[in-house]
Formats: C-alpha cells, structure tokens, sequence
C-alpha cells in the first residue's frame, strides 16, 4: 500500500525576521508617504493609473529597489520581499479590499495610513522581541495577542479591525470621507 499524501497546501508562517525585514523594505516609502503630499498624489495616481513604472521610479526615491517586487491592481499597492524557501517571500500592502470598487486608491486614506502604521513597523523593525512575539502569535493563530501587539503601535482613532489571513495580518482603516474600507496587510501569497 502506497502512503497517503495530502494535496492540502500547509501554510508556511513568517519568522521574527521575515517580519522585521520585510516592515523595514516599507519604512521609507510609507514615511515619504506620511510626510510630502506632493508625493503622496503622485504615487497615488500611479498606483490608480498601474503605471509601474512611475511606481518604481517613485519607489527608487525612497530607496534602492533591488531584488524587491512592486505591484498594482488599481486600488492598492504591494512590495513584496524574496526570502528563502519555504518562505519565498513575504508581502506588505495597502489596498481597498477587492471587489469593491475599481481605481479609488485614495491619496488622504493613503496617508493617512502611512502615518498610523509607522510606528508598528519602525517597532517590528527596531525591537526583535516584539518581532518574535507577534510573529509566534501569527503561526499559533492567536487573534487576541496580534491585536494587542498592533494596539500597542497603532493609535489610530481610524484604524477599525485586525484580523488574521494567510501567514500574516491585516488592519481594517476607515478614513472620513471615504466610502471603502482600506486593508494594509502583511501576508505570503501561496506560490505552489
């Protein structure tokens, strides 16, 4: 008799430095976001327009690019980091939820994000035991002490829900003025 293999994909979970990698790859764009309006309108007509290559010209004034993946659907943004296997990369984004609605991406809702996540991704950068807490409440699915490490960084009167999702978290914002939830995640898509 042959074993019994499952086709059913195991999950693959970020460690303490996938996380810590991966939020310091975003610091400076979210901080140029937060900071220059001028800039924040033209990487939002960017992103609204899925001109990639203004994306990665905007990007390459933040910092080098280099072996990151930059990408657009019309109502977000994501900056993927490679890692090794069994990892492979590990995502972080800013988008309206799909489905939704189409090339809305706003510039207010953008920076008004950038500036609430700041703080959480400078911590998971600079703090490795912060790092290693929130990724072992990630891989133990423990939605509690997630929301309580984001909670702790994100102040935000705007920032509505934390949930998980594959291999990551999301935080849910709701900006006045805009009728779409914003979902600003770290996650790992699955690569086969």
């Amino acid at each position: 008799m042959g074993k019994n293999v499952s086709t059913k994909r195991q999950p693959v979970y970020p460690g303490p430095e996938a996380l810590r990698r991966t939020a310091g790859a975003v610091i400076p764009l979210y901080r140029k976001i937060a900071s220059d309006g001028a800039y924040a309108r033209r990487w939002t007509r960017a992103v609204r327009t899925l001109d990639l290559g203004r994306m990665i010209r905007l990007f390459e004034e933040t910092r080098p690019i280099g072996r990151l993946g930059l990408a657009t659907n019309g109502i977000g943004f994501f900056v993927t980091v490679p890692f090794p296997a069994p990892l492979q990369e590990y995502t972080n984004g800013t988008s309206i939820p799909p489905g939704t609605t189409q090339f809305r991406f706003g510039t207010k809702a953008n920076r008004t994000i950038a500036a609430a996540v700041l703080p959480l991704y400078r911590t998971i950068r600079d703090c490795p035991p912060f790092a290693s807490a929130l990724s072992a409440a990630i891989r133990r699915r423990n939605l509690r002490r997630v929301r309580e490490l984001v909670h702790s960084r994100v102040r935000s009167r705007f920032l509505r829900d934390v949930t998980l999702i594959e291999s990551g978290f999301a935080m849910e914002f709701r900006i006045p003025g805009d009728k779409f939830p914003y979902l600003n995640e770290f996650f790992r898509e699955f690569n086969g």
